[in-house]
């Protein structure tokens, strides 16, 4: 008898554990943070993946966030930058998913080595940015370059004939000098989104236009540097912006997931060609579909 009421009660503290274990299972006192890098250009790339590795465009990120976003048990993530940038679309539809995405659950953004250009922008729409002391932080600036040949051309007797169709077909030709007309159009694109990069960055971050645009310029600021002037809310390394995340979020010793890691080579994963190109507001490819043909070549 003394058995049978014995294992009975064995039985129920049993069950009372495993109650309290599925009761308490849904808060786990911490949950899940998910670690996403960004550790590359922002483009798009709409070319089959290899077979090794996943494209890691910003298709990838946009589905991802979208994903975390709808996860429940996530409850926060941290946005690990080591990017120059890319190009315009691109980096502008990552921030949007980025915004919303910490309308809904805290996102923090810590810039490790480098977070300029169209990566700035995505880590302004986070909730909250840390810093690398001697991280590179900002260049909120847009720039085009168009080389010509034709000073070169002459000199060696090289001649070009250009038949079109439209005005302004041959916009940014090598082959010719640029008219003040020709010019003045460019310029408007790029002032145009120069100034909604303007203007994203100061909704963000609670600046004013004004002050944003003294701030921009594309300068390129230290983490330190960048705090003092507002682009940034902390200096530290990633305990530090993980901790924060943790504070937002309301968690704490929670379970850690990582995403956007890859084996590849060169700074963090960049091609440093492609570093410099992307260096600045990457316009460079996000307009480089209109002017291909035209042989110009655009950047931030």
């Amino acid at each position: 008898m003394r058995k049978i009421v014995l294992l009975i009660i064995i039985l129920f503290i049993l069950l009372v554990v495993s109650i309290s274990a599925l009761i308490l299972m849904p808060f786990n006192f911490g949950g899940k943070i998910a670690k996403v890098y960004l550790c590359n250009e922002i483009y798009y790339d709409y070319s089959p993946s290899g077979f090794f590795e996943k494209k890691r465009d910003a298709n990838y990120y946009i589905n991802l966030l979208d994903k975390l976003e709808k996860d429940k048990s996530v409850k926060g993530i941290l946005l690990i930058i080591n990017s120059p940038g890319g190009e315009v679309v691109a980096s502008e539809e990552l921030a949007k998913k980025v915004k919303e995405v910490s309308e809904k659950k805290p996102v923090v953004a810590y810039i490790q080595t480098i977070g300029t250009s169209g990566a700035y922008m995505v880590a302004s729409s986070s909730n909250y940015i840390v810093a690398q002391r001697h991280s590179v932080v900002g260049s909120i600036g847009v720039r085009m370059d168009i080389i010509h040949f034709y000073g070169l051309m002459k000199k060696l007797g090289i001649n070009v004939t250009t038949i079109k169709a439209g005005k302004y077909k041959d916009i940014g030709s090598p082959y010719r000098p640029m008219t003040p007309e020709e010019k003045k159009i460019l310029e408007k694109m790029i002032n145009e989104t120069y100034n909604y990069f303007i203007m994203w960055v100061a909704k963000n971050r609670n600046l004013s236009i004004n002050y944003t645009k003294k701030i921009a310029e594309g300068k390129i600021y230290l983490g330190e540097d960048a705090k003092k002037v507002g682009l940034v809310d902390e200096v530290g390394d990633e305990e530090v912006a993980l901790k924060k995340l943790e504070e937002l979020a309301n968690v704490t010793n929670p379970t850690i997931e990582e995403y956007g890691l890859s084996e590849t080579s060169g700074f963090f994963g960049l091609d440093l060609e492609r570093l410099a190109y992307y260096f600045g507001y990457g316009v460079g490819k996000g307009l480089s579909s209109v002017f291909k043909e035209l042989n110009v070549k655009i950047e931030g």
